[in-house]
C-alpha cells in the first residue's frame, strides 16, 4: 500500500494528497486501536500481578501462623507456671506476715520484711496473670487472623477466576496463559505467573506493531515532504501532512 501511494503521489497532486492523508488517517485509527488494546493488556497485567502478590502475602502469613501460635502457647504455659509459683510465694509471704504480726517476739524489722515480701509476691503474681491474659488474647487474635486470611484466600480464588476469564478472551494470549487458576493459594500464584508471562508477550507484540505503524507514517511523510518529520505518534505525522498538503479531506470525528 505504501509503495503504491508513493508511486502515485507524483501524479495528480490534489487527488493523491487526499489519498495520502486518508491513508495516514487510517494508520492513525489503527494506532489508536492498538493504544487502547495495550492499555487493556496493561490493566490486566496489573490486576493479575495484584492477585498473585496478595496470594503470596496471604500464603506467607498463613504459613507463619502455626509457629506464632506455638510460641504464644509456650509463653502462656510459662506465664501460668510463673503465676502459680508467685501465688504460692504470696500465700507463704502472707502467712509469714500474719505470724510476724501476731508474734510478740517478732520485731518491727521482721514485720516490715514480711510485708515487703507480700507486696513483691503480689506484684509478681499480677504480672504473671497479665502475661497469661495477654498470651490468651494473642492466641485468640491469631485464630481470628487465620480465619480472616483463609477467607481472603477464598475471595482471591473467586477474583482470580474472573480475571482469568478476561485473560482467556484477550486476543493473542498463548494457550498456557488461558489456563484457569485452581483454588489453592499456590495454584493462584502459579496461574498469576503464567498469565503475567502470556500478557507480557502480548503487550510486547502490540507495542512492536504500534512502533511499525509510527515508522510507516514517518517514512511516508518523509518521502512525500522531502524532510524528516520525526513524529512520535501517527497523530502528529498526520497533522504535519495535513498542514503541508493543504489539509487533504476534512478529518472525521
Amino acid at each position: 500500500m505504501l509503495s503504491l501511494i508513493l508511486r502515485d503521489t507524483w501524479g495528480v497532486a490534489d487527488d493523491r494528497s487526499t489519498e495520502l492523508v486518508a491513508h495516514v488517517r487510517e494508520l492513525e485509527r489503527r494506532d489508536l486501536d492498538l493504544a487502547a488494546r495495550i492499555d487493556g493488556v496493561v490493566d490486566l497485567l496489573r490486576r493479575v500481578d495484584d492477585i498473585g502478590g496478595r496470594a503470596r502475602r496471604v500464603r506467607g502469613a498463613l504459613e507463619a501462623i502455626p509457629a506464632e501460635i506455638g510460641q504464644a502457647e509456650r509463653a502462656e504455659r510459662d506465664a501460668r507456671a510463673r503465676e502459680a509459683e508467685m501465688r504460692k510465694e504470696l500465700a507463704d509471704a502472707e502467712r509469714r506476715l500474719e505470724e510476724a504480726a501476731s508474734s510478740r517476739r517478732a520485731g518491727e524489722d521482721a514485720r516490715m520484711a514480711a510485708d515487703r515480701a507480700v507486696r513483691r509476691a503480689a506484684v509478681g503474681a499480677e504480672d504473671a496473670a497479665a502475661t497469661v491474659a495477654a498470651m490468651r488474647e494473642r492466641l485468640e487474635a491469631l485464630v481470628r487472623d487465620e480465619a480472616a486470611l483463609q477467607a481472603e484466600g477464598e475471595g482471591l480464588a473467586v477474583e482470580a477466576r474472573h480475571v482469568a476469564a478476561e485473560v482467556a478472551t484477550t486476543p493473542r494470549v498463548s494457550e498456557s496463559g488461558r489456563s484457569a487458576p485452581g483454588s489453592s493459594l499456590d495454584e493462584i500464584e502459579e496461574w498469576g505467573a503464567r498469565a503475567h508471562a502470556a500478557l507480557f508477550v502480548v503487550r510486547g507484540g502490540l507495542e512492536n506493531e504500534r512502533e511499525r505503524i509510527v515508522l510507516e507514517a514517518n517514512t511516508l511523510a518523509t518521502a512525500v515532504l522531502g524532510e524528516q518529520v520525526g513524529g512520535s505518534s501517527v497523530a502528529l505525522v498526520r497533522k504535519r501532512l495535513e498542514e503541508s498538503l493543504g489539509g487533504g479531506t476534512p478529518a472525521s470525528g
